[in-house]
């Protein structure tokens, strides 16, 4: 049966296996896409056809003829005879970081083949390009996605079926999946079925849940929880007590139910997600996993061993980083976190979060329970205890709410054409990564492996400040740049492949314009050859002016849902056009060199400086300056007022008036 569909996905990973053929055994990769339709169902997308590859290239350039030397020949004989390259085609001319270069693609058998061969060709010799790009990447990269994808594929399971004779269990694993998912609908497809799509608010199921444990013996007293689908907005709720070990099954067992995309709550990341890993390493040995499963086996994958053994995107959470979570199919997403990015309150408890954001709303305050005694306190009033708890749970979900956690982190999933949980908990290089290296490929510039680049000397300088004129200042005007560093790196062509280097063997003729930093270091202009950034920046600008458009229209047609959708998406080019000046900046990303940053703020300062001193030559005081703001002093008459009284007269309001002119007009 066909299926076909809009999605939103929301994370990915790849299994190789190797399937036998007419005696042989061939290997096999296949992607899985977990995410959830346009119309509500959760769905695992199982993709075959993405064959594992990268580049190579030689040193040497090629001769005037355009032959390749006979040393070069006989080193790409020994590569097409290696055991673990499937194919080895090119050469293509691709530009690198010492000029124009001839490359190969190679095609490995299977991943994680990939790190080790890749050594292995670096140390006789060979330039690796686009060889540290995950492979779950290159379905995005190379069939230019977001996250938003148009699917058609074979419907080979659904969760509503019964599977006595266990043919859908065959039909799963024959296309390359690991048993039957516990999601709505699992289809198979090829590469050739996806295309993207346009953007739509994905309708969401948020779990959002909280412990109450003891202090004594850190075991779990009790738990709450809520599911919230975007779709409706409507809420479920659940409570969990009893033994240990039923707490955590019976969350498990709601988790594999209901079948959330993103999994949600206050601090999680610290507390809640460790303490449940914790308990079920006490209440489960190693070799007992199916218990194990049972207790914590969150993944939207089956509860097999298999799965419980991945070292990431498994069956149970995994921490990536110092906070980030990964879990296979599902985006973790801590409240807390978000709170402190968006509101960077003054304490990051649960409780003052939410009088800060719901001040006049008793019902969203946390109740008076004394959560340093806990043990007490659950001794002698278990019911108060789990409707402190119930509250907690419910008081995420409506924070990310208010703060639109959610439908933002989707916008810049969107605008910068990656799943929902590499734009939740991904870092900024790899938003920006996605958008720089599929451009790349258009324009056949090879991909770096990122940290190739040479190692920045000490800090860059930052932006100009100008030394603040002590006092009180009244009407003081603040001229602000908008979007100064990406402007810089569009007007004066910054970039990795713009950049000029005395070791390239293609230099810039005599007469050819070409932009010069007041660092020294020299950028091709764009008549010549326009940059990746400065491209991708032009187009990030022209995004965002037309959801600003479009916030006007919806608002002046009272369209609160596209005025949302609008602001979102125009909120999350903002977001990554100001990610890109830190991202080149940085000593480690693939696309940088130490000449790129200082030249950016460089020019920040030349430019600051250049309008200050016009300013006081035209006899305009500046009191302060920082990076992209000038603060100047109007021209207003010295003995205008600065502030209206209620029992100001019509004099004073006059001179106030005219002083306000005065600002307004200052040019």
């Amino acid at each position: 049966m066909t299926w076909h569909g809009d999605i939103g996905i929301i994370s990915g990973r790849y299994h190789s296996t190797e399937v036998v053929e007419d005696g042989q055994s061939i290997p096999r990769t296949v992607v899985e896409l977990f995410g959830r339709s346009k119309t509500g169902q959760s769905i695992c997308l199982l993709i075959e056809g993405l064959s594992p590859t990268f580049e190579v290239a030689s040193l040497a350039p090629l001769d005037e003829e355009g032959d390749l030397p006979e040393y070069l020949v006989n080193r790409l004989r020994s590569l097409e005879a290696h055991a673990d390259i499937v194919s080895c085609k090119g050469p293509v001319m691709k530009l690198t970081d010492l000029g124009m270069r001839p490359t190969w693609q190679i095609e490995v058998k299977q991943p994680y083949l990939v790190p080790q061969l890749r050594k292995k060709l670096q140390q006789q010799g060979w330039s690796i390009f686009s060889g540290d790009i995950p492979y779950l990447n290159r379905i995005f990269l190379d069939l230019d996605l977001g996250m938003h994808v148009s699917v058609e594929g074979q419907l080979i399971d659904e969760r509503s079926d019964d599977d006595e004779d266990g043919s859908l269990m065959n039909a799963v694993i024959e296309a390359g999946g690991v048993g039957r998912y516990p999601v709505d609908i699992t289809v198979s497809c090829n590469l050739s079925n996806l295309i993207a799509a346009e953007p739509f608010p994905v309708p969401f199921k948020v779990f959002s849940f909280d412990l109450e444990t003891s202090i004594a013996h850190n075991t779990v007293l009790c738990g709450a929880a809520w599911i919230e689908n975007m779709q409706d907005g409507t809420r479920q709720q659940f409570t969990f007590v009893g033994k240990e070990s039923h707490i955590l099954e019976q969350m498990t067992l709601v988790v594999r139910a209901n079948d959330p995309d993103i999994i949600t709550g206050y601090n999680i990341d610290n507390f809640d997600l460790p303490r449940l890993f914790e308990r079920t390493e006490v209440l489960a040995k190693k070799i007992e996993w199916r218990k194990r499963a049972q207790l914590l086996g969150w993944g939207r994958v089956p509860q097999i061993e298999s799965e419980l053994k991945r070292t990431r995107t498994g069956l149970m959470p995994k921490r990536q980083s110092n906070r980030a979570w990964n879990l296979a199919g599902r985006a973790i997403v801590d409240c807390w976190w978000q709170a402190r990015i968006a509101l960077k309150p003054q304490r990051e408890t649960l409780s003052f979060v939410s009088k800060l954001l719901f001040p006049d709303d008793d019902e969203r305050h946390k109740m008076d329970i004394d959560a340093s005694n806990m043990d007490v306190e659950w001794a002698n009033r278990p019911d108060e205890v789990l409707e402190y708890c119930i509250r907690d749970a419910a008081l995420p979900l409506d924070i990310l709410n208010a703060i639109q956690v959610i439908r933002r982190k989707e916008a810049v999933a969107s605008v910068a054409k990656v799943n929902f949980d590499t734009a939740a908990n991904g870092s900024t290089s790899q938003l920006i990564d996605s958008l720089v290296i599929r451009l790349a490929d258009s324009k056949n510039v090879a991909i770096p492996l990122t940290g190739s680049a040479d190692a920045k000397e000490g800090q860059i300088t930052g932006g100009y400040v100008h030394d603040v004129e002590a006092g009180l200042h009244p009407w003081i005007a603040v001229l602000d740049f908008k979007s100064m560093y990406p402007s810089i790196m569009i007007g004066h062509n910054i970039c990795y492949t713009t950049r000029i280097d005395s070791n390239q063997d293609i230099q810039p003729s005599e007469g050819d314009l070409i932009h010069t930093a007041p660092t020294g270091a020299k950028f091709i202009h764009q008549e010549k050859r326009k940059g990746l950034v400065p491209l991708l920046l032009e187009d990030l600008m022209a995004q965002r002016d037309e959801h600003k458009a479009g916030m006007a229209v919806a608002k002046n047609n009272q369209d609160d849902k596209a005025l949302q959708f609008h602001d979102s998406m125009q909120y999350a080019v903002k977001i990554l056009m100001n990610s890109f000046y830190g991202v080149f900046a940085s000593g480690f990303y693939r696309f940088t060199h130490r000449d790129l940053g200082s030249s950016i703020t460089a020019w920040a300062r030349h430019n600051i400086k250049v309008i200050i001193a016009s300013l006081e030559e035209e006899g305009h005081s500046v009191v302060y300056s920082d990076t992209d703001s000038i603060f100047v002093r109007s021209p207003v008459d010295e003995n205008a007022i600065s502030v209206l009284k209620e029992d100001s007269t019509e004099a004073e309001i006059e001179n106030w008036n005219n002083a306000k002119q005065a600002m307004i007009t200052l040019d």
